[in-house]
């Protein structure tokens, strides 16, 4: 026993001494090496926690900065489409105006220069651009598309943004009716305005809005039991939302005025009353308000010659104040058609309201 203890003992020495040579021959990179792979997980949760905000905010201001300079083009754009149209412009020399840009060679040649470089580059880039569009994306498609591509045809058929009534609003639902094979999906073409037709007088019952996935596989099914005439294998619906609501970009679209004087008609007093009121008009487009912001004299001149004097118990009552809204919306309407501004006033807001 004691002799296999000592040869147990001399291999344990060996193996011992062989892996110690082993660390001494190795490169200390390679302990490095194996450090770094042990401990880059925790490195990496470490500075995705400090990068994240920081990327959250570069995301925020790459938005906000694109939103930024594209209003300002869009703002430039309109401005060129309201001088165009204005009376100046009809009035300009049009020789002038054409020679303009030439005539800056000689008082500014540097400055001329470089935009004449910038508008050669760009319309340049432009026109190659255009010119291998077709190439472009045909070289695009052949990259993305697998060595033999098979169109196969589905025994489908869509019914696109059916309206229903649901908890007392008005959703939109595309429906995928998929049949069991081409010749079942060929039953139900010949008869698809009758199932659009049972499909769109179906009432639709729900616990919530948008739909959800219980709401929508109890539907899913209602209509499978609805449809027949043909073997079909499953029926998808899927709610469409509105992409914007109603009131995105509303702030811009808003343009107040103050002291908008109204008189009065009074008939046994020899003074004279006024109505003063400040309100705010919603617009269908930005350009209405660059065009009200830079003729605010002549808006404020056309309400007064042709808003009629009311009588002193209009303002007072509600339907009274309607009134008045009703005819500075007509007036403020039919002096933007007057100035051939596309676009209406959708609505006055009556903000403030004083008599004197």
């Amino acid at each position: 026993m004691k002799f296999l203890i000592k040869i147990e003992e001399a291999v344990d020495n060996t193996i011992i001494s062989l892996i110690e040579k082993m660390k001494h021959v190795t490169p200390h990179s390679v302990f490095a090496a194996i450090d770094w792979v042990k401990h880059t997980p925790q490195l990496a949760k470490k500075k995705y926690k400090v990068i994240q905000p920081k990327v959250r905010i570069l995301f925020l201001k790459t938005i906000g900065y694109s939103q930024h300079y594209l209003t300002i083009v869009r703002g430039y754009l309109i401005a060129v489409n309201i001088y165009f149209k204005s009376e100046e412009f009809k009035k300009a020399n049009k020789v002038d105006l054409a020679l303009a840009p030439i005539k800056k060679f000689k008082t500014d040649p540097v400055k001329a220069f470089s935009v004449l470089l910038a508008v050669m580059f760009f319309g340049s880039a432009s026109f190659l651009i255009f010119k291998n569009t077709e190439k472009i994306i045909v070289g695009t498609k052949a990259l993305r598309a697998p060595a033999s591509v098979e169109v196969v045809e589905e025994p489908i058929i869509v019914f696109k943004k059916i309206k229903y009534d649901v908890l007392e609003k008005e959703i939109f639902l595309d429906i995928t009716v998929k049949a069991k094979s081409l010749e079942e999906r060929n039953k139900l073409t010949s008869v698809e305005k009758e199932i659009e037709e049972l499909l769109s007088g179906m009432k639709i019952h729900a616990t919530q809005l948008p739909l959800s996935h219980e709401d929508t596989d109890a539907i899913e099914k209602e209509m499978k039991a609805l449809i027949t005439g043909a073997k079909i294998t499953d029926v998808e619906v899927k709610q469409v939302l509105e992409a914007r609501p109603k009131y995105f970009m509303q702030l811009e679209k808003l343009y107040s005025m103050k002291d908008l004087n109204l008189q009065l008609f009074l008939e046994d007093t020899k003074r004279n009353r006024q109505v003063y009121v400040d309100f705010t008009c919603l617009t269908s487009n930005r350009n209405i308000i660059l065009f009200l912001t830079d003729h605010a004299v002549e808006m404020r001149d056309y309400l007064n010659m042709h808003v009629e004097p009311v009588i002193p118990q209009l303002p007072i009552e509600e339907e009274g104040r309607q009134i008045i809204k009703e005819k500075i919306k007509l007036e403020l309407n039919q002096f933007l058609k007057e100035n051939e501004i596309e676009g209406k006033v959708l609505d006055i807001y009556v903000d403030y309201l004083m008599v004197s």
